[in-house]
Formats: C-alpha cells, sequence, structure tokens
C-alpha cells in the first residue's frame, strides 16, 4: 500500500492519467539522456580520438493499475489514451515535458475482474522541455540568456523586402518577403500560414537555421525587417 501512496502523478499530453482511471504503481525518475560517443584508438596516439554525435533516446518503463468494474473494459479505453501520447510529465518536475516517440503496452497481468497491472514502454526525445515557452517580441538588438542546452527557437521576422536576422556569429538572409516568415530550427523549415495553409518559404531564406547556445545570444537584425517574435525553446539534458 505504502508503495501505492507514494506513487507519482503522471500526465500524458498534459491530462493526469488517473482521470482516465490509470494509476502508476510506484515513484517513478526519468533518466538523464546518454550521450552518443564513439571513442576511437590510433596507435602511435595518446588516448582515444573522440567523436560526439548527440544524445540517445530515453527509455522509461512504467507500470500502471487499474481498479473497475471491468478491468477488461476499461484496459482497452486505457490503451486507446495511452497510444495517442505525444507528451508526458510527472508531477514532482511539471515545469518540464518529454516530447513521446513511441508507445509500447505489454499484456496486462489480470487475476481478478476489477483489477490487473500492466506495463507501458515510452521512447522519448533525449531532452526535457519547457512547459513555458512565450513569444519574445524583439525590436532592437537583445541579449539573451539560454540557461539550458542549445536550443532550436522558432522566429518569425515581419517585413517588407529582403534582411538579415543574426544570432552571434550566424547569419540568415531572407530575400524578397512582403508580410512574415517563420524560420523553424526543429523543423528545418521556413514558411508562412496563409488561411489555415503552410506556404512553403524556403527558397527566401539562404544561411543556416540557428541555434540558441548555452549562455549569451546577441540577436539583431538589419534591412526591411520591421521585428521579430522568438520562440526560445528552452531545452534541457
Amino acid at each position: 500500500m505504502d508503495n501505492l501512496l507514494n506513487a507519482s502523478k503522471i500526465k500524458i499530453n498534459g491530462i493526469y492519467t488517473d482521470e482516465h482511471g490509470i494509476y502508476p504503481k510506484g515513484r517513478y525518475e526519468v533518466p538523464t539522456a546518454e550521450e552518443d560517443v564513439e571513442r576511437i584508438n590510433i596507435r602511435g596516439r595518446d588516448g582515444s580520438l573522440t567523436k560526439k554525435y548527440g544524445y540517445l533516446d530515453i527509455p522509461l518503463s512504467v507500470t500502471f493499475y487499474i481498479h473497475a468494474e471491468s478491468f477488461k473494459t476499461a484496459f482497452r479505453k486505457a490503451k486507446m489514451f495511452l497510444l495517442s501520447a505525444k507528451t508526458i510529465q510527472v508531477d514532482d518536475d511539471d515545469e518540464v515535458y518529454y516530447k513521446v516517440k513511441s508507445v509500447t503496452i505489454h499484456p496486462a497481468e489480470n487475476v481478478m475482474k476489477t483489477f490487473g497491472e500492466f506495463v507501458v514502454d515510452f521512447v522519448l526525445d533525449p531532452f526535457m522541455y519547457e512547459v513555458n515557452n512565450p513569444v519574445q517580441t524583439i525590436t532592437s538588438q537583445t541579449t539573451i540568456h539560454n540557461p539550458g542546452y542549445e536550443a532550436l527557437p522558432v522566429i518569425t521576422a515581419h517585413m517588407s523586402g529582403t534582411g538579415n536576422i543574426y544570432v552571434n556569429e550566424q547569419k540568415v538572409t531572407i530575400q524578397n518577403v512582403n508580410g512574415t516568415i517563420t524560420i523553424d530550427s526543429e523543423m528545418q523549415n521556413a514558411y508562412r500560414i496563409e488561411g489555415g495553409y503552410i506556404v512553403n518559404l524556403n527558397k527566401h531564406m539562404i544561411g543556416k537555421f540557428p541555434v540558441l547556445e548555452h549562455g549569451s545570444n546577441v540577436i539583431s537584425f538589419d534591412g526591411d525587417i520591421s521585428k521579430i517574435e522568438l520562440i526560445k525553446n528552452w531545452r534541457w539534458v
């Protein structure tokens, strides 16, 4: 009983699982992502040559239980809710969320008509993302401090012609755009939404998609850009 009383509360897509009658068994800590590192030994060289490729996905296994008039009926409905998972949060760190890449539900242990347990394996994106992710409007040179891991921002430029966006030493040139252009560094896409449809504007952008580095980032623009709107997308390992 103590194990159940001390259990974590878990949110799927911003909704606590217990609102669907699905209860985590025990407490859960999401492990830190493992860095993908290759070490190559070269004869005649002291130590190894190290290549870093980023971070690996995070595996997370959670045991849930259901207590209902008919476990099998409740389990059938629970699977639909869990398989729809796009994000996951744990209640003792609910300022951040993880993106869910895949969900595997194992067969249930159902020794009673009204009670059963089952294990769910989640595969998570390596990073945790801040829930509070407001839009910041920038009208002149601004310095922004990134407290976390390098972030992949979304930048929307308001403009009438051609201009440049600078993020530290990074430069993005936007040519011949009247209205807005959104540069999404995570999706690697430049576009505008018109009438509910996405208009591809990648041919109007020259340069690499910008990254907000850990620490200070100086952001500015010139040319025919009047302002930019920044969604920082802070993330943590």
